[in-house]
């Protein structure tokens, strides 16, 4: 017999979060400055589509203006730790440049 899926960690996989983008620097602003990402997505995602954004060889992103998180963790988790939670999922504010800001 094959174990039940969890009801709470499909729920948590199609949560979307609002990723909202500000520049910093002489970094280009973005027409559309705010995106919804897959919860499951990892940050990796987030700077693919700086780099497309920006139409810069490199972006970087980083999370209460002070550190680059993981490329390989999850938007939600870092939603949970670092953004604001709600009903639809979160939000999770990524300051980004073109050239290195913060450490």
């Amino acid at each position: 017999m094959s174990p039940e899926p969890d009801p709470s960690s499909e729920a948590s996989d199609e949560r979307k979060v609002v990723v909202l983008f500000k520049a910093t620097g002489d970094a280009p602003i973005l027409r559309r400055n705010v995106v919804k990402i897959r919860a499951s997505a990892k940050f990796e995602e987030i700077l693919a589509h700086l780099t497309k954004s920006t139409r810069c060889e490199r972006a970087f992103a980083y999370l209460g203006a002070a550190f680059a998180p993981r490329y390989d963790a999850t938007i939600g988790a870092l939603c949970d730790g670092y953004g604001e939670r709600n009903d639809e999922g979160g939000k999770l504010v990524v300051f980004y440049s073109t050239t290195p800001a913060w450490g």
